[in-house]
């Protein structure tokens, strides 16, 4: 049987999601990985999108914490739980091109994921499928350019968490949170549905210990799927359009909010099956 030969994105070359996937999926035994399409970092439109979801001053402390290794602000606690993932796993790359080296895997650095370049790659290296780990919106040449697409793994509980921010508006309607992995489509996280993934908030946490300890689970998420993906693949949940919410990138007064109500002791109580409309509604 042949191996399912698989790509993995990257936003940048200091990213530890990446790195992480990179690892871990090049040691399952029933795929190769065969390429890393690289995002280069320094783009104006990329520093634009940053500041767009960010504003100017999240947008400076995030690119401090990513390209400076700076422990000085509160995006710092958001490294935590993969900087702890890839110590346990002893993945000691410090940069994707780093591992990719080590793993003998092929680098293909372009300035966006849907250029010409990306897609002449795609192809000859014959990838199945490709895992997203960052690097921008895809256009529909890419998402239609392998096998069986692009596999992502969302931070809210699809079909009804879909866009920005997701965790933490699931957190704001007292939901539990999960990972949802899916397949990407032309919608805003509205492509099948292959398996979802609760997992537990912990006393003491906050907004940005959770968006890291989101990131780990994604990582461990799209292994599990990736390990057996023609189960997955062949059992996926299609999604009605109908069923979902776009949400939009949460104000930091919302967030703050979330923050007071966890350093208070509160933890999540409903189950995404157990949420309704009318819960949306309150």
């Amino acid at each position: 049987m042949e191996k399912l030969r698989v790509a993995i994105t990257s936003g940048y070359t200091a990213s530890k999601h990446a790195i992480a996937l990179l690892h871990e999926i090049s040691a399952l035994p029933e795929v190769e990985v065969v390429l890393l399409l690289q995002v280069k970092t320094f783009t104006f439109k990329r520093l634009k999108h940053l500041i767009r979801m960010y504003g100017w001053r999240d947008a400076w402390e995030k690119f401090r914490n990513i390209f400076l290794s700076s422990k000085q602000n509160r995006f710092a606690e958001e490294i935590l739980p993969m900087n702890n993932f890839l110590n346990e796993r002893k993945i000691g790359s410090t940069t994707t091109l780093k591992a990719c080296q080590k793993l003998n895997v092929k680098v293909k650095r372009v300035r966006s994921l849907n250029e010409e370049d990306s897609l002449n790659s795609i192809k000859q290296n014959r990838v199945d499928l490709i895992v997203y780990a960052g690097g921008g919106i895809l256009r529909n040449n890419l998402i239609r350019s392998t096998r069986y697409g692009v596999l992502n793994a969302h931070s809210g509980p699809l079909p009804f968490f879909r866009g920005m921010n997701c965790l933490e508006w699931s957190l704001f309607y007292n939901v539990k949170p999960e990972v949802t992995v899916h397949l990407i489509d032309s919608g805003i996280d509205t492509g099948p549905i292959l398996k979802r993934f609760p997992w537990e908030v912990s006393a003491g946490d906050t907004i940005f210990l959770l968006r890291g300890k989101s990131v780990v689970k994604g990582v461990v998420s799209l292994l599990e799927v990736v390990s057996d993906f023609e189960h997955f693949n062949k059992n996926r949940q299609k999604q009605e359009i109908g069923q979902g919410v776009q949400f939009y990138t949460m104000h930091p007064f919302l967030k703050e909010k979330i923050n007071e109500r966890l350093r208070g002791g509160w933890l999540p109580g409903l189950l995404y099956n157990e949420f309704t409309q009318k819960d949306f509604q309150k």
